[in-house]
């Protein structure tokens, strides 16, 4: 464990504190996660046991506390979002707390046991870099054995960042705990290090407490699920496709707005792939866990259906170059003009891991087993042309 330290005082005070300190694992119940990640910025997250006020030290040892509104949180769940870094740098951070002890009296709360946890590094995002490199995992559905097998597959040293792209979970009522236990837990040591980056299934859409999910996926750009980021020569947007369910509006006592939702992605989706950041890109990737194909036979394609006749041609417009899709639990790959699709669309089966590597005019993908056996391949070409520097 490592602590930067100012002054003799302090340094004489970490004798006194360490036995404290390295008991965090009986106070960090999950976590940390690091997500909602940028060129200039970091989300770590994690539950505390207890309730109390929590912060990230930094490694020349300043506290960034959980904060809203003036105010330090005292919660179980701690966010703390870290800006003006610089692109492509590598952060190196432990979270830690103060616990609550009593609050009875509203103007003073009383802290007791301090707490911190080991150090970890997390890289920010680089446009100027020249290749891209993340892991995609989908519809596991409470199958965490296999998502541990999956996870644990992933070369941490070689990928950027992992995207959850949907239905980890399936139909529940959502608490804060049970939602980390099931999308965060299995990561284990990867969610530390390496940005979790995610697209809401409509699993996650279903029962009660779905502003939880939000919660442990916050992003910048929406208070939903939809927003785009950027990654070395990839430029990213992430759609939220909503419910697929065709009896939708017996099954959520009409509660459910999908459409005018989707009217809103589609509003906001023409204005960010116009910025530059997004246009510059030489690689242009779009996330949806229901993918946007139509297809007859499917007997609950209503929404793709929707999506595909809506969405498809304003990505066409923008020049996408692949979309990543989810939500039917089997292998799919549809050519570019297979369905007025200027770009492939490549869903993911719900058992295996897709490998994405974006460099030097090519789009590689590589599915795997839980065994780590290859499964599927794809090679795609882009247009280098543009310039990823800005």
């Amino acid at each position: 464990m490592k602590m930067k330290n100012k002054c003799c005082f302090l340094t004489a005070c970490l004798l006194v504190l360490w036995p404290v300190c390295a008991k965090a694992l009986d106070d960090i119940k999950i976590g940390p996660w690091v997500t909602n990640v940028s060129e200039t910025s970091v989300t770590i997250i994690w539950i505390s046991n207890s309730p109390g006020m929590g912060y990230v030290e930094l490694e020349d040892g300043e506290r960034l506390y959980d904060m809203y509104a003036g105010r330090r949180n005292i919660d179980n769940l701690h966010t703390v979002s870290i800006k003006n870094l610089a692109k492509g740098s590598t952060l190196r951070y432990r979270v830690g707390g103060e616990l609550l002890s009593t609050f009875d009296d509203p103007y003073y709360p009383v802290f007791g046991e301090s707490y911190c946890g080991e150090w970890y590094n997390v890289n920010t995002f680089d446009t100027s870099s020249a290749g891209c490199h993340f892991s995609v995992i989908n519809d596991i559905h409470l199958h965490t054995d296999e998502y541990t097998a999956l996870t644990r597959q992933i070369d941490s040293n070689d990928t950027g960042f992992i995207f959850l792209n949907g239905d980890i979970i399936s139909a529940n009522h959502y608490d804060i705990d049970k939602l980390a236990r099931f999308e965060i837990e299995p990561l284990a040591e990867y969610a530390h290090c390496m940005p979790v980056m995610f697209a809401r299934g409509n699993h996650e859409g279903r029962g009660n407490g779905i502003r939880n999910v939000a919660k442990i996926f916050p992003n910048d750009v929406s208070e939903g699920f939809y927003y785009t980021f950027r990654e070395g020569p990839v430029a990213f947007i992430v759609f939220d496709g909503g419910e697929t369910n065709t009896n939708r509006s017996k099954h959520y006592s009409g509660t459910e707005v999908y459409e005018q939702y989707m009217l809103e992605q589609i509003e906001w989706a023409r204005q960010a792939m116009d910025d530059s950041l997004f246009k510059s890109a030489p690689v242009k990737v779009c996330f949806a866990h229901v993918p946007m194909i139509d297809l007859p036979d499917q007997t609950e394609d209503h929404l793709q259906r929707w999506m595909h006749k809506h969405i498809v041609p304003i990505l066409n417009h923008a020049g996408i170059d692949l979309m990543i899709g989810a939500d039917l639990h089997e292998y799919m790959y549809f050519e570019r003009g297979t369905m007025q699709n200027d770009f492939p669309i490549f869903v993911n089966d719900d058992r295996e891991r897709l490998d994405c590597f974006c460099k030097d005019g090519m789009i590689i993908i590589k599915t795997y087993n839980a065994k780590g056996e290859m499964i599927h391949m794809a090679d795609i070409p882009y247009d280098i042309k543009v310039s990823s520097s800005l």
